[in-house]
């Protein structure tokens, strides 16, 4: 694997601040080694080390990597199928997913699509879907769903500019190497008035900040950025883009996964169908983990509407 030299900027808000860094491990996984993070003074993001090629991700991510794989046996794939599909149309109601269902259908990108559950379901509503996703395997399910799935990174995939009426970074912009040429990329393939939907993990929240190494949205080393919401919005007006709305959510999974990491030290059910009961029994302790976010202050999530054009 081919690391790129240390540097002290910040990859959310491109300052060089003197940093404060923990270590932490693949909890998800457990794929051994240690991997240190570098926290921002002037933003608060996290910024993994050491820096990687984009062609070197896919070193981090084993065959049984959830947005990846499907589930063995035709009742087992079936019931998988059902609960993400119910996980769909929730999502597809909130924000920030909520503002897409407002639109006319149109062409939308997909970053980081996997296997295509998300632009798959936008496909089933009308809208012509492109996906870019490095695994060809995921290509394979996406294309299966009606998406236009291309194999790669936004690096190295060609895409048609001022086209996409729509852009999605869907818990993928963490994973970039380069989230602000990324970001640049995207831009420059919007159609006037398209927007870019993002959801992160929530760095700042306080979640992330009482159980550091052991958070669960940290997952090491797939996750290169940890956006805190400064980080975050100094990272779009960077790229050109204009922030609509950010606000914050209770993800179903974060807090009894990261209770799970901080009793257990690893995860439990990291693949297959284990990890998609799990992930559905998690739904029950919502009420109890919004209540936390809220005494803790902000949940454990960040979302993102935002369009070309100067910072408001």
């Amino acid at each position: 694997m081919q690391t790129v030299p240390a540097t002290d900027e910040c990859a959310a808000c491109g300052a060089a601040e003197a940093r404060e860094r923990f270590v932490g491990t693949d909890r998800l996984h457990g794929g051994g080694g240690a991997y240190p993070v570098a926290v921002c003074a002037a933003c608060g993001s996290g910024t993994t080390q050491p820096r990687v090629e984009p062609a070197d991700l896919a070193a981090f991510y084993p065959e049984e990597y959830g947005p990846y794989a499907e589930a063995d046996g035709a009742v087992t794939a079936m019931i998988s199928r059902a609960i993400r599909a119910t996980q769909g149309a929730l999502a597809r109601r909130r924000f920030p997913l909520s503002v897409v269902t407002e639109r006319a259908p149109g062409r939308g990108l997909d970053v980081g699509c996997g296997r295509g559950d998300l632009a798959g379901g936008f496909v089933d509503r009308g809208w012509r879907m492109t996906g870019v996703e490095p695994s060809a395997d995921a290509c394979t399910a996406a294309a299966a769903r009606g998406v236009d799935a291309r194999q790669g990174t936004l690096d190295t995939v060609s895409l048609e500019p001022a086209a996409y009426d729509l852009a999605v970074f869907q818990h993928s912009l963490e994973h970039t190497t380069e989230p602000l040429a990324d970001l640049e990329r995207v831009g420059a393939a919007l159609a006037p008035g398209g927007v870019v939907v993002i959801t992160v993990p929530d760095f700042g929240g306080w979640q992330a900040r009482r159980f550091g190494g052991r958070w669960y949205h940290l997952d090491l080393p797939r996750h290169r950025t940890h956006f805190t919401e400064r980080g975050l919005r100094l990272l779009l007006d960077r790229a050109g883009l204009r922030v609509q709305r950010l606000a914050t959510s209770t993800s179903s999974v974060g807090l009894p996964a990261t209770l799970q990491y901080a009793l257990a030290g690893r995860c439990l059910f990291p693949g297959g169908m284990g990890l998609r009961i799990a992930a559905g029994l998690c739904v029950l302790t919502v009420p109890l983990a919004r209540l936390a976010n809220r005494i803790g202050g902000g949940g454990d999530q960040l979302h993102v509407v935002a369009t070309a054009g100067p910072a408001a």
